[in-house]
């Protein structure tokens, strides 16, 4: 493989652990959004990709030196640090967005690394993980919408609600 190339495959794991250094995940979970009861399932599910995308980042160290880079993740996407007080189910909307573009980031980097046999295998596991978080994200957030929409369970607000009335 040529220095370009592999250069090039340096460029992107870089621009890939600063995706997971600093996850859109990580911002949505630090920024204590409101969560129904109907919701709860999915916070749970932010919380262990959380946990995820750190273990993701490690690995991704790890192929940058394995590769005679040094990790050095780049500042993270300010626009997304500005999350505060807004309702979980808009924010796993942006989550969903954020990591299909996620996915589509790492296929391209798994064609780049055609001539790195073992780095193409640990993206290949990444792209694998970051597919299934999207699918878990997804589907927890209809099991959500439809809890919710049942009218299963109640909000905070709720509680408070039917506590002044008395009921």
């Amino acid at each position: 493989m040529t220095l370009e190339t592999k250069d090039q495959l340096l460029a992107g794991l870089q621009s890939d652990l600063s995706r997971k250094t600093y996850s859109f995940v990580e911002y949505v979970t630090h920024a204590s959004p409101y969560v129904p009861e109907s919701f709860v399932p999915l916070w749970k599910l932010l919380l262990e990709i959380r946990r995820e995308e750190k273990e993701h980042a490690r690995i991704l160290s790890r192929a940058i030196v394995s590769l005679g880079g040094i990790p050095t993740p780049m500042l993270f996407d300010e626009s997304a640090a500005d999350l505060n007080y807004l309702r979980i189910d808009y924010l796993a909307n942006l989550l969903v967005k954020d990591k299909e573009k996620s996915v589509a980031e790492f296929e391209t980097r798994v064609a780049q690394a055609s001539g790195f046999p073992e780095i193409r295998l640990v993206l290949l596991e990444l792209l694998e993980a970051e597919k299934r978080q999207l699918e878990r994200i997804r589907r927890s957030l209809e099991e959500c919408r439809s809890e919710h929409e049942r009218g299963q369970g109640t909000t905070p607000a709720d509680a408070d609600n039917l506590q002044s009335r008395g009921t």
